[in-house]
């Protein structure tokens, strides 16, 4: 069984349109932090020194989100976050948000390890790979609408 991230965050007043629910834009920075915080707590990999002193980083090169719920002004989001595909340079991850058990939004977001000097693709370095691979899905838990098993490639 492969690992899930887990993270909540309460939803604040500057996350909200006038209406009180959780204005788009600003999931998809929660869904950012929820990126980040798995970094530094679950791969016990800090963000800002794989950023800042490895000259590494992790750009969005795709991500497409289903927005199935409402987040308001109070509740408390919970994302869960899970490797759908760990390639060479990529990786893209599977992340769900809930407010209480009700989906408030789905995504698949894929990032590529990439080097600030060449600006350039590289290989995920092999002991934060290592880290990795303990989330991703396993096979039983796969999507079968596109056929993602959590393979390199």
């Amino acid at each position: 069984m492969s690992k899930v991230f887990s993270v909540e965050y309460p939803i604040l007043f500057s996350h909200c349109d006038p209406a009180g629910i959780v204005y788009f834009p600003r999931l998809f920075d929660l869904l950012h932090r929820a990126m980040e915080d798995w970094f530094t707590f679950g791969l016990e990999e800090r963000f800002a020194d794989f950023i800042m002193q490895k000259g590494l980083g992790i750009p969005t090169v795709a991500t497409k989100v289903d927005f199935v719920g409402p987040a308001r002004l109070g509740d408390l989001l919970r994302v869960e976050l899970r490797v759908l595909k760990l390639g060479r340079s990529s990786v893209e991850l599977g992340i769900d948000a809930f407010v209480g058990e009700q989906p408030c939004f789905k995504a698949r977001h894929t990032v590529c390890c990439f080097s600030h000097r060449t600006l350039k693709a590289v290989p995920i370095p092999e002991e934060l790979r290592d880290r990795m691979e303990a989330y991703v899905l396993v096979s039983s838990q796969h999507d079968t609408a596109t056929g993602a098993r959590g393979r390199r490639t």
